[in-house]
């Protein structure tokens, strides 16, 4: 068989042994084409389609040139022999001596042409820890593929469409272009199809292919590292509670970038409250310092409780100092600053950060970097996203202290009042929303500072408690009676319309009691202080 139409791919890491041997099969009329590794040599096969691949035995180290190729549809059929300098035994089946030149040239010829094999579309398949998705774009655009690459990890599914070997868009989970790009290459476990045909989506990514590459390449490790520094243990965020009803939240307005406020370690959900109060302590110095009704003893009935109940969650993290910003123009990281402050008005993970604004995924991190330097954001241990209203031993007394609380020609179930200013409202409905017995309205709030539910603690047995906010805005004072009758007790956290709420209190005959007074200045982003206020309201309510 004349040997002249066979193409071969030569793949040695001895220049020199490579050299030999491929002006010797050139002498016989054979196409040679060179490769010094595997990576290498997938690159050369998917460019020039050879017949047969000749490898030493050495670059198969551990399979790895015949796993390159498996992984690869389209070059898993190129038969692959593998030269052996010396035959100490007896020769694989797919083994050729080296220095016989004659029968690898005879072994060659026995393939039929590539030309002679029928060229069908078909799906390529393979999986990412294999091929990496980098490695897998490369190998495309050299050959000016164009088509559709689904991708799915353990995290989701995406897609990229491509037109002679170029992304021009890119879509993963809810993301699209550029950002869904650069976080699919930052994913290395997973599985990849490769549908060859026309794209018909409109181009969204503009930027060549090869230079988005190399900035991923870049960006990607940087947002590992700097995602290992936010939240070494998963971490959510939150914005800072000011001190003042009267203070606003102005991110990045009154600090520099890194620079002033607290450094991003610090003490988590203390606010700046003295030592944790146990329940007991809790109910007396509300009695003695907010309550308007009657004088009763302090209420044992909660006196058993664990004294891990009656503290606030306390997590430490190590100090970071952010790198020098390095994305984004200053508009458009006031524009992220904005954006992440009005999502951090409830708790939010990285995740779900990175997906929410469509900002790429490393100038979000920064510009949160600098609202954790600037004291603006402040981290969430896990442990302190979510609490019971109270430890199961003590739902039977609290069902019991509610089921008093009931009052004649009012319907059920019993409510208590917390009284705050309406920029403090916003924190607490959402405090509430991560109190694990409580079920909350799914309508949202009403834009005007009015009385609104906050949810209701579900107590079992079919006992249940509501919660209603009260902003005090007191221009809307004629709306408050909505929230009071009725009432077994009011809770103000705060000095806003503190007058005209006593005024309220002492006309409908209301308890009212005054949290901050006992506890100093609370972190109404922990839902733990909530549960704790709220048991402590209902004893004294009841007056056990």
């Amino acid at each position: 068989m004349d040997p002249v139409s066979r193409r071969v791919l030569l793949v040695d890491s001895d220049v020199d042994a490579l050299g030999a041997l491929a002006s010797a099969l050139r002498a016989r009329g054979l196409t040679v084409n060179n490769a010094n590794g595997a990576f290498e040599a997938v690159e050369q096969a998917f460019k020039r389609r050879p017949d047969v691949v000749l490898a030493a035995r050495a670059v198969d180290e551990d399979s790895a040139l015949a796993d390159a190729f498996a992984a690869v549809p389209d070059l898993a059929d190129t038969p692959i022999l593998f030269l052996v300098d010396d035959a100490e035994g007896e020769l694989g089946p797919d083994d050729v001596l080296r220095g016989d030149v004659d029968h690898i040239v005879s072994r060659i010829t026995e393939a039929s042409p590539r030309g002679s094999r029928p060229t069908v579309l078909q799906e390529t398949r393979g999986d990412l820890e294999q091929v990496p998705l980098v490695d897998l774009l490369q190998l495309l655009a050299m050959n000016r593929r164009s088509g559709a690459l689904g991708i799915t990890t353990p995290s989701g599914a995406g897609e990229l469409r491509l037109s002679a070997g170029e992304v021009i868009d890119a879509v993963y989970r809810r993301l699209e272009g550029e950002k869904a790009l650069y976080r699919l290459l930052g994913e290395r476990d997973g599985q990849f199809a490769f549908s060859p045909g026309e794209p018909t989506s409109v181009r969204r990514i503009m930027a060549p292919t090869s230079r988005l590459l190399m900035e991923a390449l870049r960006q990607v490790d940087e947002v590992q590292r700097r995602r290992r520094e936010l939240a070494p243990a998963g971490e959510a965020f939150l914005v800072t509670e000011p001190s003042s009803d009267e203070l606003d939240l102005s991110p990045l307005q009154a600090h520099e970038p890194f620079g002033g406020g607290p450094a991003a370690g610090g003490v988590i959900g203390s606010g700046e409250a003295g030592p944790p109060t146990s329940v007991p302590d809790i109910t007396a110095a509300l009695l003695s310092a907010g309550a308007t009704r009657g004088s009763m003893p302090p209420p044992p009935t909660l006196r058993a409780a664990e004294p891990a109940a009656g503290k606030v969650e306390v997590a430490r993290y190590p100090t970071t100092t952010p790198p020098p910003a390095s994305v984004g123009e200053p508009t458009e990281r006031a524009a992220v600053a904005e954006k992440i402050t009005a999502l951090l008005q409830m708790p939010h993970n990285l995740d779900e950060l990175l997906d929410e604004i469509g900002a790429p995924d490393l100038l979000i991190l920064e510009v949160l970097m600098e609202l954790v330097a600037a004291g603006e954001v402040r981290r969430i241990s896990l442990a302190d996203l979510t609490t019971p209203f109270a430890p199961p031993e003590h739902f039977p007394v609290l069902r019991s202290l509610v089921t008093r609380l009931a009052r004649p020609g009012f319907a059920p179930p019993p409510h208590v009042v917390i009284a705050a200013s309406a920029r403090r409202m916003t924190t607490l409905s959402h405090a509430v929303r991560r109190i694990a017995d409580a079920v909350v309205p799914a309508e949202p709030p009403p834009r005007a500072p009015l009385p609104r539910p906050l949810g209701v603690i579900r107590l079992g047995d079919g006992v249940e408690l509501a919660l209603v906010g009260l902003p005090t805005d007191e221009s809307f004072a004629p709306t408050w009676p909505l929230a009071l009758h009725g009432a077994a007790a009011v809770v103000r956290l705060g000095d806003a319309g503190k007058d005209a709420l006593a005024a309220h209190c002492e006309a409908l005959e209301l308890l009212l009691l005054d949290a901050e007074a006992m506890m100093g200045p609370l972190d109404l982003a922990s839902p733990g202080q909530i549960t704790l206020i709220v048991r402590a309201a209902l004893e004294a309510a009841a007056g056990v």
